[in-house]
């Protein structure tokens, strides 16, 4: 009976460790400034130097892209719908999930408070496509509702919330002005 004992407080205490190695690592994703910028021999030249700064111009902007398909860092509708200073709410789920399935049918009732909101849903497999959102957001696990105000800032809810949780999360983002 112990011996049981000891077992059982070992395996919890390997349990806790192994769990409090992995929270405590670098962050998921990289910020976009560590790796966009190559650098080169040439750009001590006058003409070169312009070019580099008016390529920073255009990254600089909090919307370098116009919404158009293809675009660098956000699908299409997505980017409109942010330039067009809309609350944005992306779903990414996995469709085996049941908790993602009950988070995509809240998600889908959600109210589009006259044409304020926007929803879109993708697959956890398409993350990547959402560069520019998903850089700044930490998203660790599906399903994950990212909701993004009129002012570009996002908020992410990781994990199972009911339907009441994640409205109250966007009439709060819909009110920032």
């Amino acid at each position: 009976m112990l011996l049981a004992l000891v077992g059982v407080v070992a395996v919890g205490a390997l349990f806790m460790v192994s769990r409090r190695g992995q929270d405590s690592g670098a962050p998921a994703s990289p910020a976009p400034s560590q790796t966009s910028q190559p650098t080169s021999p040439s750009a001590s030249t006058p003409e070169a130097a312009a070019q580099k700064n008016a390529q920073q111009d255009k990254t600089a902007a909090p919307s370098p892209d116009k919404g158009e398909a293809g675009s660098r860092g956000l699908p299409g509708p997505v980017a409109k719908a942010l330039d067009a200073k809309k609350t944005v709410v992306i779903l990414f789920w996995n469709r085996r999930g049941v908790d993602d399935r009950s988070v995509k049918h809240s998600v889908d009732r959600l109210s589009r408070r006259k044409g304020q909101v926007v929803k879109f849903t993708d697959s956890v497999k398409n993350l990547s496509r959402y560069t520019r959102i998903t850089t700044a957001a930490s998203i660790s696990q599906t399903p994950a509702v990212v909701i993004v105000n009129k002012r570009g800032q996002a908020e992410v809810l990781n994990g199972y919330y009911d339907y009441q949780t994640i409205n109250q999360f966007v009439s709060n983002a819909s009110r920032r002005k």
